[in-house]
């Protein structure tokens, strides 16, 4: 299927630009952009969208970084196949990612449902990562506001502008810092033919808050990047990330929510290159 005019679009936002390619890993055709050279760091976004989500900040990166960010199974432009969506899913499809691109040792940069599925990842496959970038990462703490999960159901059964609006209160401090097409596109990829899946068949298995033990297991240097006001997630989950994984730190972004590489690029790649250098 050709990619819309709001893909697109959101490609062209990427400077200097990334180049769209597809590969199959277990099974899956995956999506995934690329650009630069260098060392290799990966970008997982969250539970939404897709790739292009991160259009702000790969351009800035790549002078620095070959820059791989897929769009994970369920999402952007990749297959949506019927499955569990679980953290074993994710991990699983990764490693093959990983290995049909021949990145047998990477940066990883993980946000929300992305951050959860990073931990995972290192806990299960360490020797493939040397440093971890979580950001307002899902699965950190059980003391979250449920009352948001009416409007996430409510967004994916009817993606229109209004309950886009109404979810987005809860993403961004400022939703307009967003390119209007990286909001339409969130809805594309909703509507498309098994868009759904990855919420109503996940059930929130990918987010399961890890355990003091998994956390304290963490094997590689990681860095936690949060946004102050973070609506989702409060940055006591942050903290509680970096007292108990061993060697990180955390960095907290003013004026930036659940999506701080949003509102805040500038501040973001700044963090990410002072942490990988």
């Amino acid at each position: 299927m050709p990619s819309t005019p709001t893909f697109q679009r959101l490609l062209s936002l990427i400077d200097p630009p990334a180049q769209h390619h597809f590969i199959t890993a277990n099974g899956i055709r995956t999506s995934y952009l690329e650009a630069g050279d260098g060392p290799v760091l990966v970008l997982l976004h969250g539970a939404g969208g897709g790739a292009t989500s991160w259009y702000k900040v790969i351009g800035p990166l790549s002078r620095h970084f070959r820059v791989i960010a897929f769009d994970k199974p369920g999402y952007g432009e990749s297959d949506k196949p019927w499955a569990d969506y679980s953290k074993s899913f994710y991990i699983d499809w990764l490693k093959a990612a990983l290995d049909i691109l021949s990145v047998s040792r990477c940066y990883l940069a993980g946000s929300s449902q992305g951050g959860s599925v990073s931990i995972a990842f290192a806990l299960r496959f360490p020797d493939y990562i040397s440093k971890m970038i979580l950001v307002d990462t899902a699965g950190m703490s059980d003391e979250w506001d449920r009352r948001i999960i009416p409007r996430m159901i409510l967004y994916r059964l009817f993606p229109t502008p209004f309950w886009g609006r109404m979810l987005g209160s809860n993403v961004m401090k400022d939703p307009l810092v967003a390119d209007p097409a990286w909001h339409q596109y969130s809805m594309e990829v909703i509507r498309k033919p098994g868009g759904r899946y990855p919420f109503f068949l996940g059930r929130g298995k990918a987010v399961q808050t890890y355990s003091d033990e998994e956390l304290k297991a963490v094997p590689v240097p990681t860095l936690i990047i949060w946004g102050e006001d973070e609506a989702f997630f409060p940055i006591a989950h942050g903290e509680r990330a970096a007292a108990l994984i061993p060697d990180s730190q955390l960095v907290v972004l003013p004026g930036a929510g659940h999506l701080p590489w949003m509102e805040k690029p500038s501040e973001f790649v700044e963090a990410v290159k002072l942490f990988l250098d």
